[in-house]
């Protein structure tokens, strides 16, 4: 398979990267579906290939209110590379783009009081399944990763946090490793002479990091 943009698999900025009930780390699918849109334009395209709801195997709630189950299985297509041209029709000479695709399946289930909502949630967790195989906010499954987001979430207005944030930012820069500490000097280096919490959040914000 030909390589893909690289612009697929960048990291989300912090504030796209939401909490659920659980705690757990997640990227909404309008994410998803912008980041296809805005790195691959038309070259990406969505097929749902079935469709179930169920009524029947939910438990109903306790005041007797059905639950529905969806299920959504879809293929996610990605154009990698134009090959070129091929004639179509040898009497008028029509020309069409030889076009080579890279495919990912994704199965999706939900559950819902309304089977429709249902269906659309599924649907939304089958494309996040299929954009995850193409690497797509796989980067959240590192527990590293999560750490340093949190620390963008706390670092816009708690200063302990920020210094904790400028450590990662700093060992991120120098490719330290998890338990490598950096020292004063690339701190200075990445951040110049002026320590503060102003001037460390106006860099960090300057880069995009915060």
């Amino acid at each position: 398979m030909s390589e893909l943009p690289e612009g697929l698999t960048e990291k989300f900025h912090y504030t796209k990267v939401k909490k659920n009930e659980k705690g757990q780390d997640y990227v909404a699918i309008d994410g998803y579906i912008n980041r296809l849109n805005d790195v691959l334009g038309t070259k990406w395209a969505w097929k749902i290939n079935s469709v179930e709801w169920h009524h029947d195997i939910m438990p109903p709630t306790r005041n007797g209110k059905a639950q529905f189950l969806a299920f959504v299985h879809g293929t996610l297509s990605i154009v990698t590379e134009d090959i070129g041209f091929t004639a179509v029709d040898e009497d008028n000479d029509v020309l069409t783009t030889v076009r080579a695709s890279a495919y990912r399946d994704g199965l999706g289930a939900a559950v819902n009081f309304d089977p429709d909502t249902a269906v659309k949630s599924a649907q939304a967790e089958a494309l996040k399944k299929a954009c995850h195989q193409f690497g797509i906010a796989t980067y959240l499954w590192d527990e590293t990763e999560r750490d340093y987001i949190q620390a963008q979430r706390e670092a816009a207005t708690d200063d302990k946090a920020l210094k904790r944030l400028a450590m990662l930012y700093t060992s991120s820069l120098h490719g330290l490793g998890p338990d490598e500490q950096p020292t004063k000097e690339q701190i200075i280096k990445t951040f110049g002479e002026d320590l503060t919490p102003d001037n460390m959040r106006a860099i960090l914000k300057e880069r995009g990091v915060l």
